[in-house]
């Protein structure tokens, strides 16, 4: 048997289960006669584990007019989705905070008072009256970090950054905003990804440790 088609039967095996089929053993031991079952099955458990590892992905994510026709994912779509589905944390950087992302604000709060972490890193909060609630809520799983630059006004914190559950990272030029999310031309990128995901919780902990942010 050619391996292709049995790399391909084992596959479709894999597919339906942990467990080889006796076809599938078969298969393996034919093309491999000096294999015992044992090894045949550790071949079969070494393929499984391969196709099941988490594939990464990426897809784009697009703030445009409504007359905009290319299949995408939108942006506001794709915030309010992976807010509503967080289940472990959330990171999430603000540039500018509007009133039309008030809604999500009380989801972003609703989802810290059921215990799920939030970290939410803010461009000079002093200039941004819209956070005002969110800090009424700090706590143990609200934690508010303020970025303002002393020595160089025209610094800012200018990452537009959302990072769900340490999987899922959007990375985007859109603000948290009604042009930002809906009426300017924005593109975006989200990826799943947890290594991703560690990185860019990685670099915000560095800052952190770094004092460039400061605990609200």
């Amino acid at each position: 048997m050619n391996l292709d088609i049995l790399l391909g039967r084992i596959k479709e095996n894999t597919i339906c289960g942990t467990t080889p089929s006796d076809e599938t053993l078969y298969a393996i031991r034919k093309q491999f006669p000096s294999v015992t079952e044992k090894e045949a099955k550790d071949i079969y458990a070494l393929i499984h584990d391969v196709q099941s590892a988490h594939r990464e992905s990426a897809k784009l994510v697009v703030t445009a007019p409504p007359s905009f026709s290319v299949r995408t994912q939108s942006t506001k779509n794709t915030v309010e989705k992976m807010l509503s589905e967080a289940e472990n944390s959330i990171l999430i950087t603000g540039y500018s905070l509007s009133e039309y992302f008030d809604e999500m604000v009380e989801r972003i709060i609703h989802k810290s008072q059921q215990g799920i972490l939030v970290k939410f890193f803010v461009n000079d909060i002093d200039s941004q009256p819209r956070f005002e609630k969110l800090c009424k809520y700090r706590g143990r799983y609200m934690k508010i970090y303020n970025y303002k630059q002393k020595k160089d006004q025209m610094a800012a914190l200018h990452a537009k950054v959302i990072s769900t559950d340490k999987k899922y990272t959007l990375i985007t030029a859109a603000n948290l905003s009604y042009h930002g999310q809906v009426g300017n031309i924005e593109l975006g990128t989200l990826i799943d990804s947890p290594a991703l995901a560690k990185q860019v919780e990685d670099v915000f902990t560095h800052l952190l440790f770094s004092k460039v942010f400061t605990e609200v």
